[in-house]
């Protein structure tokens, strides 16, 4: 069920409008957007209803079902080919897109919309022309699509600013995705000493909970289904091989485990969803994009209309570092924007800016405001926003004893910017007392 590299194309956009399909995966980062209608989404026993404006994004390979309601319904459905995405994305293998199925990971409505939006925007070229774009206009689409996803879909954003809790829950992911450690018939204490973290394994599991809204115990098993549900549909196997591949004890609890999931049992779920798969033509409905685009023109824009509005502010809280109360919901690693990937790195804070003028931007190291290179680094780091038209607007907590500290250490960065840039270039600065 794999993408092949050569064959597919690394961008797929299509109208459909969904019937009954089998449960499938394929090797691509799958969103699924409802324009009109609702439709059911599953991933193992998670079941909900998506209506209209309702956002969904499937990890590459992972096994989910869409189905009808009682409703019509229309679907934007987008795929970027995998391969294709690791070669443009590096940290693709670190990357877990969260569902709105945990509690931990709900982004609320009108964030939800504006990530539609923007999502709209950036894919209308694709919409527009029928014919093959080129390579290069593909890529300018889904490099910003990639990093607008990942920006702001990416489990990872819960625990951004707190990289010891981040890197122990990804040794684990690791091990159980990458390496697909669940084969293996380990105990969650097993999987704690494999991957070093000898931490309590409720913490852990708790941990697991807000990212993924299940325990890691439940995710162990989601992920044993889920091998197996690819081995039934894929293979002429026994159920007895296909449970002891896929990492059950034994063939008595694979099929215990299964049926909790799926009633019905092993056999017939293959037996069903074989089925579905010869007859996908008639699980789904492809939609001509000249019918939905005139229902739908508020959410396609062109992207000239697009880049004619200027960015204006970027709110940037350079002291939230210290504050646990900090507004900062995006934290910015200076040190790797400046070292490594600068480019990528920053057209991700921009897009996020796009997506949400009022975002708050924090900063994981501290600065010394009295060490030259600090100081340097945060001048280069402004520049990138001037050139972008974007005017930084600094934010200062009004009950902070340290405020006027903190305004002489902006005072400082104006001077050493206009020392370097050009005083010209500063109107539009300003600095927020809150």
């Amino acid at each position: 069920m794999s993408s092949n590299q050569n064959q597919s194309p690394p961008l797929k956009v299509g109208f459909l409008r969904i019937k009954d399909e089998p449960f499938r995966w394929s090797n691509s980062i799958e969103v699924v957007i409802v324009l009109e209608g609702s439709i059911q989404v599953a991933i193992a026993d998670e079941n909900r209803i998506l209506s209209v404006g309702g956002l969904e994004i499937f990890n590459i390979n992972q096994v989910h079902r869409l189905s009808h309601t009682h409703e019509e319904n229309l679907v934007l459905l987008i795929n970027i080919d995998a391969e294709f995405a690791k070669d443009h994305c590096s940290d693709l293998s670190k990357v877990w897109f969260a569902h709105e199925f945990g509690p931990g990971t709900y982004l609320g409505s009108e964030r939800v919309k504006e990530i539609t939006e923007a999502i709209c925007t950036l894919i209308t070229p694709v919409v527009n022309n029928q014919s093959e774009l080129r390579f290069l206009t593909l890529l300018n689409i889904i490099k910003p699509l990639l990093d607008l996803l990942i920006t702001n879909l990416d489990v990872k954003r819960m625990f951004e600013g707190n990289p010891i809790k981040l890197q122990r829950i990804w040794k684990i992911y690791d091990y159980l995705f990458n390496n697909q450690g669940y084969t293996n018939k380990a105990s969650l204490n097993e999987i704690a000493e494999m991957t070093d973290e000898y931490l309590n394994l409720d913490y852990l599991s708790s941990q697991f909970k807000l990212l993924i809204g299940d325990t890691l115990q439940n995710l162990l098993h989601y992920l044993r289904i889920e091998h197996a549900i690819k081995r039934l549909l894929t293979t002429n196997l026994s159920l007895v091989d296909i449970s002891v591949e896929s990492g059950f004890s034994s063939p008595r609890y694979f099929y215990q485990k299964f049926n909790k999931i799926f009633p019905e049992g092993p056999k017939e779920f293959r037996h069903v969803n074989k089925k579905k798969q010869e007859m996908m033509e008639h699980c789904r409905e492809i939609i001509d994009p000249a019918f939905v685009l005139p229902r739908h023109e508020g959410l396609f824009h062109s992207h000239e209309a697009v880049s004619n509005v200027p960015n204006k502010w970027i709110n940037l809280d350079l002291f939230g570092y210290y504050d646990p109360r900090s507004t900062s919901v995006y934290m910015i690693g200076i040190a790797d924007l400046i070292i490594s990937n600068s480019d990528n790195n920053f057209n991700r804070i921009l897009q996020v800016h796009d997506i949400s003028s009022y975002q708050v931007f924090g900063f994981e190291e501290p600065f010394d405001f009295t060490f030259n290179k600090d100081v340097q680094s945060l001048t280069w780091f402004m520049n990138q926003f001037s050139d972008n038209d974007i005017h930084p607007a600094f934010i200062v907590g009004a009950d902070s004893k340290l405020m006027s500290e903190q305004i002489a250490a902006i005072q400082r960065l104006i001077e050493n910017y206009a020392l370097i840039y050009g005083a010209e270039h500063l109107k539009g600065w300003k600095i927020e007392i809150r």
